[in-house]
């Protein structure tokens, strides 16, 4: 059920890139519309098409400061729009200030995420992640939560920095995001289950990551219970509003959607603190 609904949701999300939300071209928009508060929006907006009824909607900023009176920008699975008050037209895009030629929803976007997953991410249960802790000789740093998926070659270059993050007092914290969905026959998604259900998660991860010793995994029997946590991962992201792999999130401030150096993330770390 849950495939059907990403799959439906990402389709819908696609064909909003020509038309509204609303399956009604004709209905009525307001006049002179009134400001709502994000509930009351995000129920329109998921009221207006059967498809997006639990669909992951964030409400980022009523747009009136920037001559759009009745206009909200919000992400809607990942994806930055604008809608109206009523909830039945959306523009897909992002919101730039031309005279700086500035991406006003990409800085948006990033505080909400950051917000949104500093919030979410230290409540998670220990059992829905795969930690790499940092090394015991060394002060603490801090913690980099990564939604990753093992097949994403970037995924791979962030992990064979793990010594390097270990040796700087950063504890590495994997969620698991198969870029593919939850659909089962997914190789990313199969590769997960497989790490969740491992009894040694963090060495399952590292085999699958670097491509060493799989053979070791590859008849780990997968439970209902290993499926949940990999779709916990999944979920999570999807309420930040992530699009991809790795998504990095620092403890100390801060999210980076996409690889960066170890030595740049440490860096920025250090200097937040």
């Amino acid at each position: 059920m849950k495939v059907k609904t990403r799959l439906s949701l990402s389709a819908l999300v696609g064909a909003l890139l020509l038309t509204g939300c609303s399956d009604n071209p004709d209905a009525a928009m307001p006049a002179s519309p009134a400001a709502v508060h994000d509930a009351e929006l995000i129920e329109r907006i998921r009221s207006s098409n059967p498809q997006l009824a639990n669909a992951p909607i964030s409400v980022i900023k009523e747009l009136s400061d920037y001559g759009l009176p009745g206009a909200y920008e919000i992400i809607l699975g990942g994806q930055t729009m604008v809608v109206d008050a009523s909830g039945q037209y959306a523009i897909v895009g992002d919101v730039f200030a031309l005279n700086s030629l500035t991406n006003l929803s990409a800085e948006r976007r990033n505080q909400n995420m950051e917000r949104v997953a500093l919030e979410k991410l230290p409540q998670m249960a220990a059992s829905n992640l795969v930690t790499f802790p940092a090394n015991a000789n060394v002060d603490a740093l801090g913690t980099v939560w990564v939604f990753t998926d093992p097949t994403c070659p970037y995924c791979q270059r962030f992990h064979d920095e793990a010594e390097t993050y270990a040796a700087a007092g950063v504890e590495v914290v994997y969620v698991p995001y198969p870029r593919s969905g939850l659909m089962s026959g997914g190789r990313d998604y199969e590769q997960l289950t497989k790490v969740m259900c491992a009894d040694d998660k963090a060495a399952a991860m590292h085999a699958f990551k670097t491509r060493t010793n799989v053979a070791a995994f590859e008849d780990v029997e997968v439970t209902s219970a290993c499926r949940e946590q990999v779709a916990n991962g999944f979920n999570l992201g999807q309420e930040i509003g992530i699009s991809g792999t790795p998504f990095i999130v620092m403890s100390t401030g801060g999210v980076l959607p996409g690889y960066n150096p170890a030595d740049r993330i440490i860096a920025r770390m250090r200097n937040a603190q």
